[in-house]
């Protein structure tokens, strides 16, 4: 099989190229990146002769289809707002497609594309990295051991102790996070989805150590478009999402969105257009890289309500995710880059057969994908209480 990394190079798909190459059977990984420098480095570092670089601009469809053509699975680990432009080029060339997620929005655009991929003959998952991806996997796990559904809240704590003279360090993408403070959070109700106010439904909730007891925050979410998509027969009546960012984390970005610094469109500054959005990505880009050991946590659980054999039940899944010291990263990194992998090779090897545009928790097998989680000390952890 031959398996293509867009934004192969970038924080997140480079950890999804690592993990493939401990798979024997994939004859080549390609590094497919906007910046070719930065993935030829990578490839070198890899030392291994399987493991090739290229230069993309996913917006460009004729170099897209071209670096395309060959490959039987394509991971898009770009930002989440070219998704759909990356999955219509591997539609339109028939190859398995795998993303990290499109944050409610684009999820919902993509799986407008459900009847073009049954067509097509290939299967794209939405969404499988931490969260959306492994919270997908565990959401599923418990529905099937439920008659039926009654509400599913996905939680995400984190943590992060890791010395730094950074002002802000951001868990994840900057770019996403300033969408997720921004952008109205969507919670499914009784048939509908209904709209949020950004950084709303605080609620203290308890996470094993070290990320304890935080402060959770409503957040825009795709978990929140396929779930009742995708387990709609169970009845389910309610999805919603909430996330515990580290620290004080919330409070610095809080005051410089009330800035203006989540802004995406342009502003004139001494003659010139800049995004102020764009002027804190690069801020923090520019902060000194620190060659320390990550201290961080990310806690990724479900709390799923239902009912099983006529009595009301709460299964409580989870995973527990900490620094991956063999490759001397985060947390966050880890849960989010292997699970793409993992689905990339499942893919290529015909693991998962089903066509179409869905919800890893349709058609990723949930025991195979667990175990394969565990080879890097990510394990799923279930508590069942009558209620």
């Amino acid at each position: 099989m031959r398996i293509i990394v867009l934004g192969g190079a970038g924080a997140m798909g480079r950890i999804t190229v690592r993990a493939l190459t401990e798979y024997p059977d994939i004859e080549q990984i390609i590094i497919a990146d906007y910046d070719e420098a930065r993935a030829r480095k990578l490839a070198s570092s890899l030392e291994a002769t399987r493991v090739v670089a290229r230069q993309v601009d996913v917006t460009n469809e004729t170099q897209l289809r071209s670096l395309l053509q060959g490959c039987t699975v394509a991971l898009n680990a770009a930002d989440y707002r070219f998704n759909t432009l990356v999955m219509q080029a591997c539609l339109a060339e028939r190859i398995h497609y795998a993303d990290l997620g499109g944050l409610f929005h684009v999820s919902r655009q993509q799986l407008d594309l459900h009847s073009a991929a049954q067509q097509a003959g290939i299967t794209a998952i939405l969404g499988i990295g931490g969260t959306p991806g492994i919270t997908n996997l565990l959401a599923r796990a418990a529905v099937d051991q439920l008659d039926q559904v009654d509400s599913i809240k996905v939680q995400l704590g984190c943590s992060d102790q890791t010395p730094s003279n950074a002002a802000l360090v951001a868990p994840y993408s900057i770019r996403t996070i300033l969408d997720e403070f921004t952008k109205e959070p969507q919670v499914y109700q009784d048939g509908a989805w209904i709209a949020q106010r950004p950084l709303s439904g605080q609620e203290i909730l308890d996470f094993p150590p070290p990320v304890g007891k935080a402060t959770a925050i409503y957040s825009l979410h795709s978990e929140c478009a396929t779930f009742p998509l995708s387990f709609r027969e169970k009845g389910l009546r309610h999805v919603s999402f909430k996330i515990a960012f580290p620290g004080d984390f919330v409070s610095k970005l809080t005051f410089l969105v009330e800035l203006g610094f989540g802004k995406a469109e342009p502003i004139k500054v001494q003659g010139v257009q800049v995004s102020p959005r764009e002027v804190l990505a690069r801020l923090l880009e520019l902060e000194p890289a620190e060659e320390v050991e990550p201290q961080d946590c990310d806690v990724l659980r479900v709390v799923v309500t239902g009912r099983q054999d006529n009595q009301p039940v709460q299964i409580t899944n989870q995973v527990v995710a900490l620094p991956y010291t063999p490759w001397s990263i985060s947390a966050g990194a880890l849960d989010t880059g292997v699970p793409l992998a993992i689905a990339g090779h499942m893919l290529g090897q015909g693991t998962i057969s089903s066509h179409g545009a869905f919800g890893p928790e349709v058609c990723i097998p949930v025991a195979p994908f667990f175990a394969e989680l565990a080879h890097y000390n990510l394990h799923m952890t279930s508590q069942s209480t009558k209620l």
